[in-house]
C-alpha cells in the first residue's frame, strides 16, 4: 500500500527492473529444464514454446524500454510536474540498471555464465545512459496536450517499428505469433491513446464548458 501511494516510489525502480531481468533469464532457460534445449523450435512442447514466446518479447529492447517508462509513470503520478521528472528518471534508470544486473545474476545461477564478458558491461553501462530519459518519458505521459501524447506514444511506436525491422528470427515456431501480437497490442494502445486524447480535448475544450441551451 505504501509502495502505491508513492511514500516508496525510490522502490518501484529495483523491484520493477528485478522482476523484468530474473523473468528474462528464466524464461529464456526452461527448454534446457524441460530437457529440450537442443531440440528444433518446432518439436519443442507446450511449456517450451510458451516460455519461447514469453522471451522473445522479453528479450527485445522496446520490452526493456517499455520497463523504464513504465516506472517512470508510476512514481510520477502524485508528484508536481517537476519533481515528477526528476523521480522518473532516477526511477527509470535504476529500473534498467537492476534489469540488467539480475539478468546476468539470474544467468550466472542457472547456467553459471561469467560476468567477464563484454555483453554485461555493455548493456549496464546503456542502462545507465538510456534509463533516465526514458524514464522521464513515462512521467510527462500525464502531461496534458500533445506532449502527453507523444509521451504515450512512444512504446507502442518503438515495438512496431523494432518489430518490423528487426523482427524474431524465423527459425522460432513463435516468430509469427509475437509479430502479430506486438501489431495487434501497438494498434490497440494507439487508438486508446488518441481516444483519451479526443476526451481530454472535449472536457477541456472552451467552447463545451460554461455554456447554456442559448450559448449563453
Amino acid at each position: 500500500m505504501m509502495l502505491c501511494s508513492g511514500r516508496l516510489w525510490w522502490m518501484v525502480g529495483p523491484v520493477v527492473g528485478m522482476l523484468l531481468g530474473v523473468l528474462d533469464a528464466v524464461v529464456n532457460h526452461v527448454p534446457e529444464m524441460l530437457g529440450e534445449g537442443g531440440t528444433a523450435s518446432a518439436e519443442r512442447g507446450g511449456w517450451s514454446h510458451a516460455a519461447e514466446f514469453a522471451g522473445l518479447i522479453l528479450d527485445a529492447g522496446w520490452a526493456w524500454a517499455a520497463t523504464a517508462v513504465l516506472a517512470g509513470w508510476w512514481v510520477s503520478r502524485h508528484a508536481r510536474v517537476a519533481a515528477g521528472m526528476v523521480r522518473g528518471a532516477l526511477a527509470g534508470g535504476v529500473a534498467l540498471g537492476f534489469a540488467t544486473t539480475s539478468y546476468y545474476g539470474a544467468d550466472l545461477l542457472l547456467e553459471g555464465s561469467a560476468w567477464s564478458g563484454v555483453a554485461p558491461r555493455f548493456w549496464l553501462i546503456a542502462s545507465v545512459l538510456l534509463g533516465p530519459p526514458l524514464g522521464v518519458v513515462g512521467a510527462s505521459i500525464g502531461l496534458p496536450g500533445p506532449a502527453g501524447v507523444v509521451a504515450a506514444l512512444v512504446v507502442p511506436a518503438g515495438a512496431a517499428l523494432q518489430t518490423t525491422v528487426l523482427p524474431p528470427p524465423a527459425a522460432s515456431v513463435m516468430a509469427e505469433p509475437v509479430r502479430w501480437s506486438v501489431w495487434t497490442a501497438a494498434v490497440v494502445a494507439a487508438v486508446l491513446v488518441a481516444g483519451r486524447s479526443r476526451n481530454r480535448s472535449a472536457v477541456t475544450s472552451p467552447a463545451s464548458a460554461g455554456r447554456g441551451p442559448l450559448g449563453g
